[in-house]
């Protein structure tokens, strides 16, 4: 189964993205709140996960990358290994061929050799040379003598070049085997580089699955985020519907109520709406990642960034945007510590990666005032403030909202 593949691996980005499909599944009862060492168990052992997918993030190349790499080196590895053995059978047909040759000239040389053999034990036997200067000498026949003279040089003549033959043949032989001698060296050298060559495939194979293994361990882990946030998710969804049916209760008990009584506990359905596109940034500081629908580069998978992650000085106050009552303010997986404000009329605002939280359950908060103290956003490693803007637990585009600046 890509650093710099380039596409990182297993962006912690993913700790803050809302599944959007889970947000339209009809609420259940809401279950009793963890206790606040529950909540910290959590965010302690999130962290922890954090730091080994930081480590992960941190590789330079991205397991894809790594992969592509190791498909093109064993193609290149297989194609030299190939090259090599079309060599090394050109060099096997070169041997046969001065085989033969060595062969050819071995028996050529073996002929001449008892040929010579032949011709030296009869010129020993019969004493050749000097029977016939005898017969030369005694003779009174002068066109006998001259015909046997010619025949004797005629003899000479011809072993003479039967002996140049055979030794011509003997160097020939020489250079043959001194070829063969060479092209079986050159054999060996191919074969030695083709064991290596094939040593190197297996290496490059075994890394190849390796790194498989690692893409299909790494995507199971990533699948099982995947569905801790939707469970996650789940939960916040269940919080939101609980404060809604809470708003919707004290509506109801306050109908009695005087006016300013009832301005303390619940607010108006139409004005959180009357509000957008002029509520106050939460935060000064620039959007590092935006609101939407995304795709993971790495596994092809659907995102949903559920809101915006602004980047702020770390100690840097979180305020609210507008006027409402704290339903929320506690550790959240996911989010770190997480302040969740109601406006009424079914508006909640979230304020995520908080270091400090500066209020409490049921608290009532004005706009503009602090509601906790940014830290490390889980998204970037960086210090930043998440913040969303949820309608009846349906995200909603904060920039939409947010005033220009």
């Amino acid at each position: 189964m890509t650093a710099s593949l380039s596409g990182t691996f297993l962006k912690a980005a993913f700790w803050c993205c809302l599944i959007a499909p889970v947000l339209f599944m009809p609420p259940h009862t809401f279950a009793a709140e963890s206790t606040k060492e529950q909540y910290k168990k959590i965010d302690r052992d999130l962290r922890q996960h954090k730091k080994k997918l930081e480590q992960t993030k941190k590789m330079e190349t991205s397991v894809l990358d790594d992969l592509r790499r190791a498909a093109e080196e064993l193609r290149e590895v297989e194609g030299q290994h190939q090259k090599q053995r079309v060599r090394m059978h050109a060099i096997q047909g070169k041997i046969a061929i001065v085989q033969g040759q060595i062969a050819a000239s071995s028996a050529a040389i073996e002929a001449q050799r008892d040929h010579l053999k032949k011709r030296l034990r009869a010129l020993q036997k019969a004493n050749a040379q000097n029977d016939a200067l005898l017969i030369l000498l005694t003779t009174e026949d002068i066109g006998k003598s001259m015909r046997l003279m010619r025949y004797l040089k005629d003899i000479s003549a011809q072993d003479q070049k039967v002996i140049a033959q055979y030794q011509s043949a003997l160097v020939s032989l020489g250079k043959e085997q001194e070829q063969l001698k060479g092209l079986r060296a050159s054999l060996q050298a191919e074969e030695r580089k083709i064991a290596k060559l094939e040593e190197s495939i297996k290496e490059k194979q075994k890394r190849r699955e390796a790194l498989l293994s690692q893409v299909r361990k790494d995507k199971s882990m990533y699948e099982h985020l995947i569905q801790s946030l939707r469970e996650d998710q789940n939960r916040l969804a269940r919080i939101l519907k609980d404060a809604e049916q809470k708003e919707l209760s004290r509506k109801k008990s306050s109908s009695g109520r005087t006016g300013s009584s009832k301005r303390e506990d619940v607010y108006e359905d139409s004005a959180f709406t009357r509000l957008k596109g002029k509520l106050p940034w939460p935060v000064q500081g620039s959007v590092e990642l935006k609101y939407g629908s995304q795709v993971d580069p790495i596994f092809n998978l659907p995102v949903f960034r559920s809101g915006l992650t602004i980047k702020a000085a770390s100690g840097a106050s979180a305020k609210a945007v507008a006027e409402g009552r704290v339903v929320y303010a506690d550790s959240f997986k996911g989010y770190g510590q997480l302040v969740i404000v109601s406006h009424g009329g079914g508006y909640h605002t979230l304020y995520g990666n908080l270091s400090r939280i500066f209020s409490h359950n049921g608290a009532i908060i004005k706009e503009n005032q602090p509601v906790g103290e940014i830290g490390e956003s889980q998204a970037t490693g960086s210090s930043g403030l998440y913040f969303e803007i949820r309608y009846k637990g349906k995200p909603l585009d904060p920039q939409q909202w947010l005033g220009r600046r």
